[in-house]
């Protein structure tokens, strides 16, 4: 099984215009944690890779510390990722191996999930934040995608934290 899994801001950006997920507060962290340490492995593109090894010391640390694979899709040979991390040149490499499979990735990863039909679940945790522009998660589809069979759901801050504690941990 391959799930989709992105963070978006509340007009549906994964990053803003310079690539920076500053958008995302750290209290949503422990909620993406919990969903990924669900699968056996999470599938992750070269710029993912790059942006989590950039998020400080603390939360980058408690992603490699999950109990699960860690797998990075790139076309790049001389391409080596520090330990705890794995790579594979295609993304097939990985799926036919029927492990339980979370893709935490940007749009030409994504994209070319959905457009080979290797996608079964889409998963979005919405942040409570207009951007204005950005990467999207799936950017520019090259030819339309019918996703109406794939189950999404979609959770916002009031659904993680309660209507209680909705404005103390959504900014």
């Amino acid at each position: 099984m391959v799930t989709l899994y992105n963070v978006v801001s509340a007009d549906g950006y994964i990053a803003d215009k310079n690539g920076n997920e500053d958008f995302i507060p750290d209290s949503y962290w422990p909620y993406s944690l919990n969903v990924l340490k669900e699968y056996d492995c999470i599938l992750m593109g070269r710029k993912t890779y790059d942006a989590i090894q950039n998020y400080g010391e603390e939360l980058t640390k408690s992603f490699e510390d999950l109990p699960v694979r860690k797998v990075v899709v790139t076309r790049d040979k001389n391409f080596h990722p520090k330990n705890g991390y794995e790579i594979v040149h295609t993304p097939e490499d990985i799926i036919n191996s029927n492990l339980n499979i979370v893709v935490t990735s940007g749009p030409s990863l994504n994209n070319y999930l959905l457009q080979k039909k290797l996608v079964d679940k889409i998963i979005y945790h919405e942040v409570p934040e207009l951007i204005g522009s950005g990467t999207k998660p799936y950017g520019n589809v090259d030819d339309t995608v019918d996703i109406a069979k794939i189950p999404i759901a979609k959770f916002d801050c009031a659904t993680l934290y309660g209507a209680d504690d909705f404005g103390a941990n959504c900014f």
